[in-house]
């Protein structure tokens, strides 16, 4: 089963560094690299989840969401000081599929960190997909990101920048006038609730403060058939 491996800290400057790969030690020593700087190997936080198989789209957007939604809870993070959100990881999202994934390209972490510069750094050992990366970065309108290939890959140096906009930002910033829609709250009362389906999560966190907004967050007329399947939980502790 592929497995999400995550580091990652906020820095005295209010930065948000994640570290997303599907291999524990480069999720790990790249998750370093991005604090280093200002913070200690230790003050990394670390969480892993497993990606369900078969899967689909809306499966690995629902784990990403489950992890952010980790990130945001813990005890060291402060909407109001949050400054800036960098996050480095494979493309594909570390499943067994190698060609990207639509939820790193389609805005999804800037509807969860609504108001702030969110940096991406996505790559791929493969210059093929990496190649792949940037076709659908075009065709979506990507901003704030760079997409590259690994310093180990042996097909060739491969990278692309797409220049931060402000005016993203603004737009991310901005309320959104929407009703939101009336919680479970039974469900929202359990230590672990099984979510089905990637709106589902979205409207709980809609009401929990974590997602701003219910509009942009998930494709409402996405089905899934995957009803049977439960969330895998996810462990959180210090290295």
């Amino acid at each position: 089963m592929p497995k999400i491996y995550v580091h990652y800290a906020i820095t005295p400057k209010g930065e948000l560094a994640i570290s997303s790969y599907h291999e524990r030690t480069q999720s790990l020593s790249n998750g370093f690299a991005l604090i280093k700087k200002e913070l200690k190997l230790s003050d990394l936080q670390k969480l892993e989840a497993d990606i369900p198989t078969p899967y689909t789209n809306d499966d690995i957007k629902t784990k990403l969401l489950e992890l952010l939604s980790t990130i945001k809870q813990s005890k060291n993070y402060s909407e109001a000081t949050l400054s800036k959100v960098t996050y480095k990881g494979d493309l594909n999202l570390c499943t067994s599929n190698k060609a990207p994934t639509p939820c790193l390209f389609d805005g999804t972490l800037n509807q969860v960190f609504p108001g702030k510069e969110v940096q991406l750094i996505l790559e791929s050992a493969n210059r093929e997909y990496v190649e792949a990366g940037i076709r659908l970065a075009d065709s979506m309108g990507l901003v704030g990101a760079i997409l590259q290939t690994k310093t180990a890959s042996t097909e060739g140096v491969l990278s692309k920048t797409y220049p931060q906009s402000e005016a993203q930002v603004q737009v991310n910033n901005s309320p959104i006038d929407i009703p939101a829609p009336i919680p479970d709250t039974a469900a929202l009362a359990q230590a672990e609730v099984k979510i089905k389906d990637p709106q589902t999560l979205s409207n709980a966190l809609v009401k929990i403060g974590v997602f701003n907004t219910a509009k942009d967050s998930l494709n409402a007329n996405t089905q899934t058939t995957e009803d049977q399947k439960g969330s895998t939980p996810i462990t959180i502790d210090k290295i």
